[in-house]
């Protein structure tokens, strides 16, 4: 196997691992996976349009809409209409939205613990590190949702 299949076989790995155990986790809360980007972003940049959304997370507004729409349904953010461009539409949590992040936040580190055990906090430092930088080298950004 060349390095590059190893690096995306290992992070298909990672990411289909972290797809199932964060559904499971989350469904008590009636959240997804795939929702919980865009509550962790809406945590740190309230009133964020979803144009800016799609293009921080390179997926088309459609996407983008729909999801804003569902968790708007379910009670954890509201979309508004801006006032100074009609055409924007600004997200913010909701009181549920807000309330919920404390637990995601620890469902997601409880994760990375299990994910990264044995390790040890140099290991784990240095993996931290390697992966945001191959962030970096894809995106031109890591994550920035703490």
């Amino acid at each position: 196997m060349t390095p590059e299949r190893t690096l995306v076989c290992h992070l298909s790995m990672i990411m289909r691992g972290w797809y199932v155990a964060m559904n499971e986790r989350l469904h008590p809360l009636g959240l997804t996976s795939g929702q919980l980007p865009f509550l962790l972003h809406l945590g740190s940049a309230p009133g964020v349009t979803q144009e800016t959304l799609a293009r921080h997370f390179r997926i088309d507004k459609g996407a983008v809409a729909r999801a804003a729409r569902r968790l708007e349904e379910d009670g954890f953010i509201v979309r508004e209409v801006d006032p100074a461009d009609r055409r924007a539409v600004r997200l913010s949590l909701t009181e549920q939205g807000d309330a919920v992040l404390p637990e995601i936040r620890r469902l997601e580190h409880e994760w990375e613990l299990e994910a990264c055990a044995g390790l040890g906090p140099d290991g784990e430092r240095t993996l931290g590190l390697l992966l945001a930088r191959v962030a970096r080298n894809i995106a031109g950004e890591g994550c920035r949702h703490e």
